[in-house]
C-alpha cells in the first residue's frame, strides 16, 4: 500500500517546434528560431501545408511545414515561456502586419506529445501567461496515438517518426544523466 501524496518533480521532456511558413517570404526559418531553441537535432521532411486553408488569408501560398526536435531537455513547465518567446519572434518578423512564419513549441514526453497554443478550447488547459497546453498525442500500445482533436499533420508519418526519434533521444539523455525516475 502506498501512503502520502506529496509533491513529485515532473519528469523531463524534450522540446520541439511545429514550424509553418511561406517559402517565398521566409525561405530559411531555422535561422530565426535558433536564437531561442538552438539548432535542430532532428527534422521531419518538409511537407506542403495544403490540407487546410486556415493560415492562407494571413500567409498566402505556398505554405510549408516541418517538425524540428532540439537537444533541449527540461521541465514541462517551460512550455508557456517558449510559446511566449515564439510569439514575440513571429511578431518581430511580421511584414506589413502579416505573419509569414508560425512557430508552435511543444514537448515530447514519454507518455504524450503536447503543443502550446494561445487559443483556448474545451480540451486545452491554461498554464499561465495567456498560454494553453494542448494534448495532441497519447502513448498507447508502444506508439503515439491521436485524439479526436489532434491536428491532422501531427498524425502524418513524418511527424510520428520525428516524435519517436525525439522520445528515444529523451530516454537516452535522461537515462545517461540519471533523470528518468
Amino acid at each position: 500500500m502506498v501512503f502520502g501524496g506529496g509533491f513529485r518533480e515532473p519528469l523531463k521532456v524534450a522540446y520541439f517546434n511545429a514550424v509553418l511558413y511561406n517559402r517565398e517570404h521566409f525561405p530559411e526559418p531555422d535561422t530565426a528560431i535558433v536564437s531561442i531553441f538552438g539548432q535542430p537535432l532532428f527534422k521531419s521532411p518538409e511537407f506542403d501545408f495544403s490540407h487546410t486553408e486556415y493560415y492562407t488569408p494571413e500567409m498566402d501560398r505556398p505554405q510549408s511545414k516541418y517538425f524540428a526536435g532540439y537537444g533541449l531537455i527540461d521541465s514541462p513547465e517551460r512550455l508557456a515561456e517558449f510559446k511566449i518567446k515564439a510569439v514575440e519572434l513571429e511578431n518581430s518578423l511580421m511584414k506589413d502586419g502579416r505573419r509569414f512564419i508560425n512557430v508552435d513549441p511543444g514537448y515530447v514526453a514519454l507518455e504524450k506529445v503536447v503543443a502550446a497554443s494561445t487559443k483556448n478550447f474545451t480540451h486545452r488547459i491554461y498554464i499561465g501567461g495567456r498560454i494553453y497546453a494542448d494534448l495532441q498525442l497519447q502513448r498507447r500500445k508502444n506508439a503515439y496515438q491521436p485524439l479526436p482533436w489532434t491536428f491532422q499533420d501531427y498524425t502524418f508519418p513524418q511527424a510520428l517518426e520525428l516524435f519517436e526519434k525525439v522520445r528515444n533521444y529523451l530516454i537516452a539523455e535522461t537515462s545517461a544523466a540519471g533523470l528518468s525516475e
